[in-house]
């Protein structure tokens, strides 16, 4: 259906950067999207400056909250959008709070609001609480349109409540390359530095990877401390490890630097357990690069890595098999060349921008219609 001036538009609300996680990247790249056939209001929810800000409480977020429901209602009275799409917050109270009040004061204004989940603990941050609970039927059920990331990736499931599945989807170079296998193994973890992703089971990881093999090894953590106690134990492990493993000070990196830091090293290692994970981008990068990816059984990761086909799988918080899986890799380069080659076409049928715009347009679209009462 082609859009025209006639039609009401859609009004797309969610959380964008700064700071930079997962979720709000992907909200961003809808955002500034051209979805031909449709017509779109924005706001922009921008509720932290930086990562140490996230999920805590300051007085400015929670001024800020009220023009921004004013703008809302503004947005309702001069366009009359009949839909709204909303971005959910995290399994915590800042966030739930925020929530609450855009929701419970927003959506009588629209006919039908689309929900779309990305933080993997509000789930459990709801069904803890029969107060939570109660709710988060009230804002995020009663018939609302939910969109989950993918199979294993948990969502509040409300009777009446319409669930769509839309893997998110990234730009990428048209062509990566592969990565040239040098004399040190050059592994990488690309993410914001949370101990619950795993940074210190990829640490003692390499420690046991450095006895079972003469080759030297490199290893590069790139990404932002979010809190000065997280920077002071990297900092001593690091320190920690022995002389065959070079790790410089982690920094974060960004766009065209990113992009060179996945082609310059021969494997991402993401042994995440953050509670937030879903189904996080970084593999989905890592998968453009055409780079073999070491992660975890969490969440929607599996829907990502095919174990022994597009990289490896291994439990939680366990540095034995991350450097067993290693260890395959480094002596093995052809193998890794074709886990990459393998990645890289897995992200090239499912997960490019182009495949996520089209399944977003197509339920909001949908949405929009309004044919049905719910």
């Amino acid at each position: 259906r082609m859009g025209n001036l006639q039609d009401p538009p859609i009004l797309l609300a969610g959380v964008v950067p700064p700071p930079v996680p997962g979720q709000s990247l992907a909200t961003k790249a809808l955002f500034d999207s051209d979805l031909p056939g449709m017509r779109k209001r924005i706001i922009e929810i921008r509720s932290s400056q930086n990562l140490t800000q996230v999920g805590k409480f300051s007085l400015t977020k929670a001024l800020s909250l009220f023009p921004l429901i004013w703008r809302t209602w503004k947005e309702c009275l001069r366009y009359r959008p009949t839909t709204l799409y909303y971005t959910a917050g995290s399994g915590a109270w800042i966030p739930f709070v925020r929530d609450f009040a855009f929701l419970g004061l927003c959506r009588p204004f629209f006919r039908r609001t689309v929900i779309h989940y990305h933080s993997g603990d509000l789930a459990e941050f709801l069904e803890s609480s029969k107060l939570r609970n109660l709710a988060g039927r009230l804002i995020y059920g009663r018939g609302a349109w939910t969109i989950s990331l993918g199979q294993g990736c948990p969502i509040p499931n409300y009777p009446h409540n319409r669930i769509f599945e839309v893997p998110n989807g990234i730009a990428a170079p048209n062509h990566q390359g592969e990565p040239i296998p040098g004399k040190p193994f050059r592994i990488l973890f690309l993410g914001n530095l949370y101990e619950d992703k795993g940074i210190f089971d990829l640490l003692e990881a390499c420690k046991i990877l450095a006895s079972q093999t003469s080759r030297p090894i490199s290893v590069s953590l790139v990404g932002t401390y979010p809190d000065e106690e997280t920077r002071i134990k990297v900092t001593e492990a690091i320190k920690s490890l022995p002389s065959g493993i070079h790790c410089e000070p982690p920094a974060p990196a960004f766009g065209d630097e990113k992009w060179k830091q996945l082609r310059s090293h021969d494997v991402l290692v993401f042994p995440t357990y953050y509670r937030r994970e879903n189904l996080p981008l970084v593999v989905i990068e890592a998968m453009a690069a055409s780079l073999p990816v070491v992660s975890t059984r969490w969440r929607g990761i599996p829907s990502l890595i095919e174990d022994g086909q597009t990289g490896f799988l291994t439990p939680i918080s366990d540095p034995t098999a991350i450097a067993g899986a290693l260890l395959q890799l480094s002596d093995s380069p052809g193998l890794a060349t074709q886990l990459g080659r393998n990645a890289r076409r897995k992200y090239e049928g499912s997960f490019t921008l182009e495949h996520f715009l089209l399944n977003m347009k197509a339920i909001l679209q949908e949405a929009s219609e309004i044919k049905i009462s719910s």
